[in-house]
């Protein structure tokens, strides 16, 4: 489809012509070459811009070229010659260079004699005239000047002076030279009167063998002066033996331009001129569609897939009821076809689709019939996704008006079809448009769909790529491939991890949970506890978007996905093969029955009996990890591991025997005040951003370690010899002096 991207060219031959106007062609063909040899005719192919003008030209143009004896053929386009002159300058050029183009005497003749007519008719011997007329003057000037400088001499270099003097002293002899041929052109062309010009010229044309068909084209393009300049010098050559004019254009634009010199009557004025129409036949709209459909299924057809967010049904109803209404004829066919084909393959990987492909095509159409709805969408982000929308928000009334403000871009004729287009493509919307309201159950949906209505995929229809820090579609088809495979999917996370991305392989594991390949579950589930458990100290500022969240809640739903029988014993193998302690504290918190509230609603992913056995796993783990003391404290998730130990092991000894020994060393105490500080944000009013603030929780601090302990260790610590640790001692320092009374409580401390 290469020849299709940005060429809004014609047809050239009958060979591509799928409107099956080679026979209207041919009939027109036939009357141009049928005018009789006494005087001309002015015919017009009328039609609207797109409809195919220029496409049956060229096919009358074949015609004519098959039999030559009965026609000649010019094509003149006035659109490339800028200024009305240039234009009537071309148009004349043209017709004489033709005739002429046999370089006999007869047809050089004939050239001249409407070279001479032409000139006449434009008024450029006159300008030659005036030339001539002015040769006395100039020359008197040039005379003077050469006696000023010969009077100059004195006192000045003799020669050089001289050298100019003669210079002007022989101008002012050829000047009048000059003037006197100029004056001879210019009568030659313009003494004589035009009748007789004009009669010797028509003698000349009759004896051509065959009409010359002037096919003047793009006329619709011009400005109206242009328009008005042109039509004026074909209707004073419209009855010319053997010239045969065809002017195309669309009437409304051309009438309008005659209104204002016949009195708003610009339409009988063009039928003084033009004796014959020839309308374009009528294209059905059914026929522009389905060349539409046949051209955008060689260029897409390959990516229409389920996977790809392909669905036969929904695309017949965006097919139908949103693009179709858009593209009229086949230019508009042709500049969506093209829009498509230079965006698409930016949206390509392999055979992988980055985004939906029905969204897409929908997106591209109003790319390029509504170009300013299309801008618009994109920065009405929140509202086409109704980000911050909740139940009894009291913004629905807010919402609807901005709803309606976007219909403001199109036409009031469009604005129905606008409706159903935007209501498609972003339901969370469509009840300001009177459809249906979506809840947020169907988010997931959405995105398993690639939809634009999804806050991940929203900003790749507008951006043209994969944000920054973002997993691409294809690179996660990657993924679940290589899950079929250990050294494979190992390989790959570790790819994954190297280019900091598993915050978005989360996101993705999250999303598409669905997706995931549970044939392969013994390989994919290990990964996704490794993957989780690197994230555990990435919590971010939103607690229920964090990295960390959607990591051990994407391993929770995919555990509810594998067989009963299989399930119990691959969590306890991935436990024991990645030994990551705080995923597997999420998940046996999620299934275990007495960490649950009466009355709520209890699903657990893991038996009774399974989440007993990774407890004894997990109380293994952590008791081997703690043999080692650097090895637990480099532990991101320390604090939340030490509550579990002491939760599952019934007492607090162990952890807080732990944390005894970790302390003892300066740089031990200094790493457990990192691990045990909590990072919040506190906010301002009157502030545009949020700050850090950091604190320690009394109780915490006082269960492992003891308030006393930890104030005696901080005293014969020199905190900057652990630069990295500074920041937190100097917090815990402060906070144990307020605790006990020795410094002043400040607002934050509330």
């Amino acid at each position: 489809m290469d020849s299709g991207i940005g060429a809004e060219v014609p047809i050239r031959s009958a060979s591509q012509d799928r409107l099956r106007r080679s026979d209207f062609a041919e009939r027109i063909a036939c009357v141009l070459s049928e005018i009789s040899p006494r005087e001309g005719r002015v015919f017009a192919i009328r039609g609207g811009w797109g409809f195919g003008k220029s496409s049956l030209k060229n096919l009358v143009t074949e015609k004519l070229d098959v039999a030559k004896e009965r026609a000649g053929w010019l094509d003149f386009n006035p659109w490339q010659w800028g200024d009305s002159d240039a234009i009537a300058r071309a148009l004349f050029g043209q017709i004489a260079d033709r005739l002429g183009g046999e370089h006999s005497r007869s047809a050089l003749a004939r050239a001249e004699a409407l070279r001479r007519y032409g000139a006449i008719l434009m008024g450029s011997s006159a300008s030659l005239k005036k030339a001539g007329s002015q040769s006395g003057t100039i020359s008197m000037l040039l005379t003077n000047a050469s006696v000023i400088f010969v009077a100059s001499a004195i006192g000045f270099d003799l020669p050089t002076v001289a050298t100019v003097a003669v210079v002007f002293a022989t101008l002012s002899i050829c000047v009048p030279l000059i003037g006197r041929v100029l004056s001879f052109l210019g009568r030659d062309r313009s003494s004589d009167p035009l009748d007789r010009v004009r009669e010797a010229l028509e003698v000349r044309l009759r004896e051509l063998a065959c009409p010359l068909v002037i096919f003047v084209d793009d006329i619709d393009r011009l400005e109206p002066e242009q328009i008005r300049m042109l039509l004026r010098q074909v209707k004073a050559n419209a009855n010319l033996p053997n010239i045969v004019f065809v002017l195309l254009f669309q009437s409304s634009i051309v009438e309008k331009a005659l209104d204002p010199v016949a009195d708003g009557g610009g339409r009988a004025f063009l039928e003084k001129i033009v004796q014959v129409n020839f309308d374009l036949p009528a294209v059905p709209v059914s026929t522009v569609h389905r060349i539409f459909g046949e051209e955008l299924s060689e260029l897409a057809g390959g990516l229409a897939t389920e996977a790809n967010g392909f669905s036969e049904v929904r695309w017949g109803n965006v097919f139908v009821g949103c693009i179709q209404p858009l593209v009229r004829n086949l230019r508009d066919a042709r500049r969506l076809i093209s829009s498509i084909a230079v965006h698409m393959p930016l949206h390509v990987s392999g055979t992988v689709f980055e985004v939906n492909i029905i969204d897409f095509l929908a997106l591209e159409a109003l790319r390029v019939f509504e170009p300013n709805l299309h801008e618009a969408l994109f920065r009405e982000r929140t509202l086409v996704l109704q980000e911050s929308r909740y139940r009894g928000d009291n913004r629905r009334q807010e919402d609807s008006a901005a709803a309606e403000r976007l219909l403001e871009f199109v036409t009031e004729s469009r604005r129905p079809l606008i409706k159903d287009v935007i209501s498609d493509l972003f339901p969370a919307i469509g009840w300001a448009y009177g459809g249906a309201s979506y809840g947020s159950d169907f988010h997931r949906e959405w995105l398993n769909e690639k939809r634009v209505c999804s806050r991940r995929y929203f900003p790749r229809y507008f951006e043209l790529q994969t944000g920054v820090g973002e997993i691409s579609e294809y690179q996660f088809v990657l993924l679940l491939d290589a899950t079929a495979n250990e050294d494979r999917w190992t390989e790959a996370i570790a790819d994954i991890d190297g280019a900091g991305l598993l915050p978005s392989l989360a996101a993705r594991f999250d999303e598409a949970v669905d997706r995931l390949p549970v044939d392969n579950a013994a390989v994919l589930l290990p990964g996704m506890f490794q993957v989780a458990q690197k994230l555990a100290g990435l919590r971010g500022d939103d607690p229920f978007g964090s990295p960390w969240v959607s990591a051990w809640r994407a391993i929770s739903w995919f555990l509810k996905r594998i067989p009963n029988e299989e399930r119990e014993s691959l969590a306890i193998a991935a436990l024991r093969k990645t030994e990551a302690l705080s995923v597997a504290s999420i998940i046996i918190h999620l299934s275990d029955p007495a960490d649950q509230k009466e009355g709520k609603t209890f699903d657990p992913a893991l038996s009774s009996e399974t989440v007993e056995a990774m407890k004894l796993e997990w109380l293994r783990l952590i008791r081997s990890r703690a043999a080692n003391v650097d090895e637990l404290i480099a532990e991101p998730d320390l604090l939340s591991l030490l509550f579990q130990w002491e939760k599952l092991a019934g007492a607090l000894d162990e952890p807080q025997e732990w944390v005894c020994k970790a302390i003892q060393a300066d740089e031990g105490f200094a790493i457990m005040a990192t691990r045990l500080i909590s990072r919040g944000r506190t906010h301002s009013s009157g502030d545009r951003v949020s700050t850090i603030h950091l604190s320690f929780d009394k109780e915490t601090v006082d269960r492992f370690i003891g308030i006393d302990v930890a104030k005696a260790r901080c005293e014969a610590i020199r905190f900057s010899d652990f630069p990295e640790h500074q920041e937190a001692l100097q917090k815990l320092k402060e906070s144990l002096e307020k605790w006990l009374g020795l410094r002043a409580y400040d607002f934050m401390d509330l």
